[in-house]
């Protein structure tokens, strides 16, 4: 059996060589650590009434004046077929069909099982309502079933709102 010293030593020489690799890894390689956290963290309380904050957007009218239908309709092809059809009368897929979306009342697209969380919204689609569900749809409506990460270039929104609002058989007026 190894004695108590033989015991120390070799506990003492562990350490040594520990510390010693610490330094000689330390001159190796020089650690840089940014200037500020890459994640912010905020004192700030949530909202007293306990309803998730919106996340405040820019108006959508003076970018929808300039809304290009074409680019709005190539964007509604890339980011929501997949989910959603948009001819008249057409079948509701993972997401309810979007003809005459624009003006519409919240939840009411027949045939479409949607969650309590949009049903309880409330009012009808309007250009700011769909401008908000777009750029954050869980952020608009906390607990929806779209699972879109959503689009958060105000051009890009405004050309696809643009192009929604042509799927009607009497379009909305664009805003003033």
């Amino acid at each position: 059996m190894p004695s108590f010293n033989t015991m120390a030593g070799c506990f003492l020489a562990s350490a040594l060589f520990a510390m010693v690799l610490g330094k000689v890894s330390n001159a190796l390689v020089d650690p840089h650590f940014p200037a500020k956290p890459a994640i912010a963290v905020s004192d700030a309380a949530p909202a007293a009434s306990g309803a998730p904050a919106v996340a405040e957007l820019a108006p959508i009218g003076p970018k929808l004046k300039d809304g290009n239908v074409e680019k709005g309709k190539a964007l509604y092809v890339q980011q929501c077929l997949t989910c959603h059809t948009i001819d008249k009368g057409g079948v509701n897929k993972v997401g309810p069909n979007q003809w005459d979306i624009v003006g519409r009342k919240k939840a009411s697209h027949e045939g479409f099982s949607y969650s309590s969380a949009l049903q309880g919204k409330g009012g009808e689609w309007s250009y700011e309502d769909i401008n908000h569900m777009i750029f954050k749809p869980q952020a608009f409506v906390r607990g929806t079933k779209m699972a879109f990460a959503g689009l958060p270039k105000e051009q890009d929104r405004a050309d696809l709102i643009a192009y929604l609002r042509t799927m009607h058989d009497e379009p909305l007026p664009p805003l003033p």
